[in-house]
C-alpha cells in the first residue's frame, strides 16, 4: 500500500498519467518551443544576439515552408529532408544549407535532452560536403570595388537623404573589414583622426585597433560636419531619425546598392562580402598573414590563412621564384 492506495492501482494510475502525456506532447507543434529553445541558446550557451537571430530566422524558415507540425511527428525526418530539397531548389548555398542543419540538429537535440520527443530526427541527416574551392571566402575584383564607388558618387543613381550614408558605410566596411555588427557598433571617439585608425568592437566584446587611409578618415569628418548636432559617444553610423543603424538595415542598404548598381541577382553582395574583398586585396598587395589576422580579430591563424587559399596570383609569383624549375635552365 502506498498512502492508502494499492500499489496494482498506483501503477495503472502512473501509466495512464504517460499515455496522456504522450498523447498530449503529439499537439505540442514546434513553434511553441522556440522561445524556451531561444533563451537556452542564449542563457545556457552564451550565443551572441546575431547568433540567436540566426537559429530564429531558420526556424521560423522551416515553418514557413514545411507548416507548424508537431514536434513528434512521425514522419518529421522526411519532413526535415523535404525542407532541404527546398531550399536547395530555390538555389541556397551548401554552406547556407548546412546552418540550416546545424540550426535543426541543435534544436531537436534540446528537445531530446529536455524530453519532449523520444527519438532526435536529426540523428541520420547529414551536412552537404563543400570542397575546399567551395568553401572560400566570396570576394569582388578591384573593378567592382571601383565601379561601386564611382556610381555611389552618381547623382542619377544616387540622389537622396540616404546617398551619404551608402558611401560612408561602404567605404568603412571595405577599408576597415568590420563585421557588420562591428561597423553599426562604431562610435564618434572610436575614430582617432590624429593617428589614423579606429577602434572596433568584435566577438565576446573584445576590441582591436584597425588604421584607415587618410581619404576615409576626411570623409569621415566631412560626414560629421553635415550633422546638425552629435555628442563623441553617438553611433558614426545613424538613420535619417538620428538613432544607430542595425545590421538588418546595413544589409538592405547593400541590397538597394546593389540593385541601382546593375549588377546581377547571381553576383554575390553583403557586409562580410566586402569584409572579405579588403582582406583579399591586403594579402595580394602583400600584408603578412599574421597582420591581416590583427586586422580581421581572427583568433586563430587558421582561420585567416584561408585567403592565402584565395590568392592564387602571389602563390604563382612565389613558385616562380622559388621552384628550380623555374630559376634553372638545366632541367
Amino acid at each position: 500500500m502506498i498512502m492508502g492506495i494499492s500499489h496494482r492501482y498506483y501503477t495503472k494510475i502512473c501509466i495512464i498519467l504517460i499515455i496522456y502525456y504522450l498523447i498530449d506532447m503529439e499537439n505540442y507543434k514546434m513553434s511553441e518551443f522556440f522561445t524556451d529553445f531561444l533563451i537556452a541558446k542564449e542563457v545556457e550557451e552564451g550565443c551572441r544576439p546575431s547568433t540567436i537571430d540566426a537559429y530564429r530566422y531558420d526556424l521560423e524558415k522551416f515553418v514557413e515552408i514545411v507548416g507548424d507540425i508537431p514536434v513528434n511527428h512521425k514522419l518529421m525526418r522526411q519532413k526535415i529532408r523535404l525542407f532541404l530539397k527546398r531550399l536547395k531548389d530555390m538555389d541556397y548555398t551548401k554552406k547556407s544549407l548546412s546552418r540550416k542543419i546545424a540550426c535543426l540538429r541543435s534544436f531537436f537535440k534540446f528537445l531530446n535532452l529536455n524530453e519532449y520527443i523520444s527519438k532526435n530526427p536529426m540523428t541520420t541527416i547529414r551536412s552537404p560536403k563543400i570542397r575546399t574551392e567551395e568553401s572560400l571566402p566570396k570576394f569582388l575584383d578591384l573593378k567592382d570595388i571601383k565601379r561601386i564607388f564611382r556610381d555611389l558618387k552618381d547623382r542619377n543613381k544616387f540622389n537622396s537623404k540616404k546617398s551619404k550614408r551608402y558611401y560612408l558605410m561602404i567605404r568603412l566596411l571595405y577599408s576597415t573589414m568590420a563585421r557588420v555588427s562591428e561597423l553599426c557598433n562604431i562610435k564618434i571617439k572610436d575614430v582617432n583622426f590624429e593617428r589614423g585608425y579606429i577602434r572596433l568592437r568584435g566577438k565576446g566584446n573584445k576590441e582591436r585597433i584597425v588604421p584607415v587611409d587618410h581619404k576615409t578618415l576626411e570623409i569621415i569628418r566631412n560626414h560629421l560636419e553635415n550633422r546638425l548636432r552629435y555628442e563623441d559617444d553617438d553611433y558614426l553610423l545613424v538613420n535619417t531619425r538620428n538613432e544607430q543603424l542595425t545590421p538588418r538595415v546595413v544589409q538592405n542598404d547593400i541590397q538597394i546598392i546593389k540593385e541601382k548598381c546593375g549588377f546581377p541577382d547571381s553576383k554575390k553582395l553583403t557586409p562580410h562580402v566586402f569584409r572579405h574583398t579588403g582582406a583579399t586585396h591586403l594579402r595580394r598587395s602583400g600584408m603578412d598573414i599574421s597582420e591581416l589576422q590583427d586586422i580581421l580579430g581572427h583568433s586563430s591563424p587558421n582561420t585567416t590563412r584561408i585567403y592565402a587559399k584565395n590568392d592564387i596570383t602571389k602563390l604563382r609569383e612565389s613558385y616562380i621564384h622559388q621552384h628550380p624549375l623555374s630559376k634553372s635552365e638545366e632541367f
